[in-house]
């Protein structure tokens, strides 16, 4: 979210090759965080749950032990490697943000800690204000390095290492209540044991959404120069893009929790069924209003040079609408605890995704890279509903779902064929079209909406508290 609210600062701010080089040092980044935590994040939640005081000290100290062996290892050697990596005529340039993106890596990595312990103890509060605390040291770096002094991409890292050292010390502190540490192995052992399962799907997860900015440096076909400024405005229109993202994540974590109380009782599998329909329905509205309004969007915040931000803008925010179908769709999966096949699925994707990129880049370029990201997430939401059926037949209603997408992807293509001037006329016809979309949304799920509310006032809702 961070990175979205200064997206104004970077376009106004930042060459478009200096924000390829910040998506590349920051998807690498992440990369390294991911796997610098095996997995131990979801086996730490998960066993804080079951262990009492004493052996909590023990468990978070001995997981915490076990990320940090692996990310000191890969830091030194990668640092003692970051001269050797980069070109010796740009060396001045790249060995500092090789360096940041080994530091942001190994710094990130414990942002689990707090997100682990401030959910298990019921401190959402506690948890909040250091999300703000840690966003406040990102804006506050990224605002004196790069426009102040003028940093460029390495000032923006330095922003985003800021962020990293704030959840960072407040790992730390939880930590330093929780002496004396030490390192159990039967508690390493079954942390392991039920993270690294996990590490393939996170691994997947991020061949899915971030490979494609390094696969575009490599298969455009362009200067070194020219690739970063690619990636810069991709990466621009792809952050705007994944706002319907960020709302479906937000969603997505107030459903599941629901869904869990009502999805086995009575009327459960009515009210999955319309919900998913009428949640699709949401995030196909935001994506159509995203996708029509997006050449204004970018318009405001940044220069000409950015302007083709706005087509990968359009089909990212598709993408992330199917995408936001398919975690609805997951819903039966995780009902019927089938979640051992999420993985496969994710890693399907992930080859579609590479794949796609590989047969589209070369043609045309950035917006092949948007395309393939919407094949990917299409594939994996519709990979989802078939197996989700299979597990807690919920009668998908497809047909719907399919209007739905009809009348949003046509609503926006309207929007773009017909020109009405430069300006604020152009943007008032987006604003009708993004409205008349809205508008015939709401008539296509106007059924399913009844059907919910029926579904809620039956005595298998009330009995549920729904009613």
């Amino acid at each position: 979210m961070g990175a979205f609210l200064l997206l104004p600062v970077y376009t106004r701010f930042l060459s478009t090759a200096d924000f390829g080089i910040v998506s590349l040092a920051g998807s690498a980044a992440l990369l390294l965080s991911i796997a610098y935590r095996l997995g131990l994040d979801a086996a730490l939640l998960r066993m804080h749950h079951e262990l009492g005081r004493g052996d909590l000290r023990l468990l978070y100290s001995t997981v915490v032990a076990l990320s940090l062996a692996c990310a000191a290892a890969v830091t030194v050697v990668g640092a003692l490697l970051a001269p050797f990596l980069s070109d010796p005529g740009a060396a001045d340039t790249l060995v500092p943000v090789v360096l940041l993106a080994l530091a942001i890596g190994a710094v990130n990595t414990f942002h689990y800690v707090p997100s682990v312990w401030f959910r298990a103890t019921d401190q959402t509060g506690r948890y909040l204000l250091l999300a703000v605390a840690a966003f406040a040291a990102v804006v506050a770096t990224t605002l004196v390095l790069v426009v102040v002094v003028r940093l460029g991409a390495v000032g923006s890292l330095a922003g985003q290492l800021a962020g990293a050292v704030v959840m960072a010390a407040s790992a730390l502190a939880i930590l330093w209540r929780q002496r004396p540490w030490g390192f159990s192995r039967p508690l390493a052992r079954r942390a392991l044991d039920f993270g690294l399962p996990l590490l393939p799907h996170s691994l997947a997860g991020w061949l899915l959404s971030v490979s494609d900015r390094w696969l575009l440096g490599l298969l455009l076909g362009v200067a070194a120069a020219d690739a970063l400024a690619a990636v810069g405005v991709y990466s621009l229109g792809y952050q705007l893009g994944y706002a319907v993202g960020l709302v479906a994540i937000s969603f997505n974590a107030a459903w599941l929790p629901f869904i869990y109380r009502v999805g086995e009782g009575p009327g459960g599998t009515a009210i999955l069924r319309e919900s998913t329909t009428l949640a699709v329905a949401g995030f196909s509205a935001l994506a159509a209003a995203i996708a029509i309004l997006a050449p204004d969007l970018v318009g405001a915040i940044a220069p000409s040079e950015w302007a083709p931000a706005a087509d990968v803008t359009a089909v990212v925010a598709f993408a992330s609408a199917a995408n936001a179908a398919g975690l609805m769709f997951a819903s039966g999966i995780y009902l019927a605890r089938a979640t051992r096949v999420m993985p496969l699925l994710t890693l399907l994707a992930a080859g579609l995704n590479i794949g796609s990129n590989l047969l589209l880049i070369p043609r045309i370029g950035i917006m092949g890279a948007a395309l393939a990201t919407l094949v990917a997430y299409a594939g994996l939401a519709a990979m989802t509903a078939i197996v989700a059926e299979r597990h807690h037949p919920m009668r998908i209603d497809t047909i719907r779902l399919g209007a739905l997408a009809a009348v949003t992807v046509a609503a926006t293509l309207v929007s773009r064929a017909v020109v009405v001037g430069d300006g604020w006329p152009t943007f008032a016809w987006h604003l009708l079209v993004s409205g008349a979309s809205v508008g015939m949304v709401i008539v296509v799920v106007r059924g399913p909406l009844q059907r919910l509310r029926a579904a809620l006032a039956s005595p298998a809702g009330s009995t549920l508290g729904l009613g």
